[in-house]
């Protein structure tokens, strides 16, 4: 029987059991077909948040829609036109492209269709138009990239492309040595993105005149290996892991509103900086919330300071809200959310502690627990502050 011969409420109920490969691929049938799936799922294609592009550390991409327990996947590339056979040929976006249900090398998820196209041919790009035409042009397109899978592949280390709607990047430097000067070009050909997931826990870079530093080096050389102008440091959203806490240098370059820093080595220096700088009025001026979070090192056996978090609050001039009272909860909108029905809002901070700005007498509550130091920005001033608590 054909799917067009079902009543129209059928219809419905069978493409909304549909995976997403699945109507990936039927919406090619026909124009009439494509635009019905369009409009009997329109609520559960807003649901969708966003696009994921992973090379899973040199492999052509996965994509897929991020979900809480796995990926829902749509389709998977391969640089190599195997099983021709069984291949067949489509129109997408202007561009024709190769496409099979099998694929030569690893991971290939079955039964998810396979397109044939390596990361520098258009056929990603066209492929991604299609994609937003067909979940809404509002999704938004993330990156994963490592460097940690390429001896496997011939390619280039990094895959950051250039495709509509991109927000969003994760990019993990755990390798031997990882050349920083590969990763900064590809930054620069790209706009500023709205949240970058940052792992830099690897032995030694290249930089960006092809210098090898060493990772005990890293300290002194922070600004040569990220410069004050580095795109990493404008997202609006930012969560890095990385072996010390000056490199990257979160503390005291970062432009955004949130971010979250994980470090294997802390030094309370640092974050006094931060904090004189920040209640001064000079700098981080649209912060509203940062997280530091010292964790042991998965490199080379280093665990770093397993202590917990130095007790500086009063090193940094903060004020009491009397302990008879009950604080006030500081928590705001995530810029980057994960997935769809994740939390979407930043970790709460409830806290009796409290600092001030100088500038304009904003608020920022200051919470210290174990291994994490959190702050978090009032749109109030002192006075208005306290006032919540009366």
């Amino acid at each position: 029987m054909k799917f067009s011969n079902f009543p129209y409420l059928v219809q419905q109920e069978i493409l909304h059991n549909m995976e997403y490969s699945h109507l990936f691929m039927l919406s090619f049938v026909s124009k009439n077909l494509k635009k019905f799936i369009k409009s009997s799922q329109i609520t559960r294609f807003k649901s969708i948040n966003s696009i994921v592009y992973d090379d899973i550390g040199g492999n052509p991409p996965w994509v897929y829609i991020p979900g809480r327990h796995k990926p829902e996947m749509i389709l998977n590339f391969s640089d190599y036109c195997t099983h021709e056979n069984n291949s067949f040929w489509l129109d997408v976006c202007g561009t024709m492209i190769g496409f099979n249900f099998f694929g030569f090398g690893f991971p290939i998820i079955f039964g998810c269709p396979v397109a044939y196209g390596g990361p520098n041919e258009p056929a990603i790009k066209s492929i991604h138009n299609y994609l937003l035409d067909l979940f809404g042009s509002s999704v938004e397109c993330r990156c994963k990239t490592s460097s940690r899978a390429k001896q496997l592949y011939p390619r280039p280390i990094w895959y950051i492309p250039k495709l509509q709607n991109l927000s969003a990047l994760s990019i993990s430097c755990h390798g031997e040595e990882e050349s920083l000067r590969k990763v900064w070009s590809d930054f620069s050909m790209v706009p500023v993105f709205k949240h970058i997931d940052f792992s830099f826990l690897c032995l030694s870079v290249v930089d960006l005149h092809g210098s090898i530093i060493q990772r005990h080096e890293f300290m002194p050389k922070s600004q040569k290996l990220f410069p004050p102008k580095c795109k990493l440091y404008q997202a609006e959203s930012i969560e890095t892991t990385q072996f010390y806490i000056s490199t990257p240098a979160i503390l005291s370059l970062f432009q955004g509103r949130q971010a979250i820093v994980k470090c294997v080595f802390f030094e309370i220096s640092y974050l006094i900086e931060f904090m004189n700088r920040w209640k001064s009025g000079k700098a981080f001026q649209k912060l509203e919330c940062l997280q530091i979070e010292k964790v042991e090192d998965d490199g080379d056996g280093r665990d770093g300071d397993v202590t917990d978090f130095p007790q500086v609050l009063d090193r940094i001039g903060a004020k009491y809200i009397d302990e008879t009272k009950t604080p006030p909860t500081h928590t705001v909108p995530k810029i980057h959310i994960e997935f769809h029905g994740a939390n979407p809002n930043t970790p709460e901070i409830k806290s009796h502690a409290y600092v001030v700005r100088e500038s304009d007498k904003r608020v920022a509550s200051v919470l210290i627990q174990g291994r994490v130091f959190q702050f978090g920005v009032w749109d109030k001033t002192e006075e208005e502050f306290l006032r919540m608590m009366e």
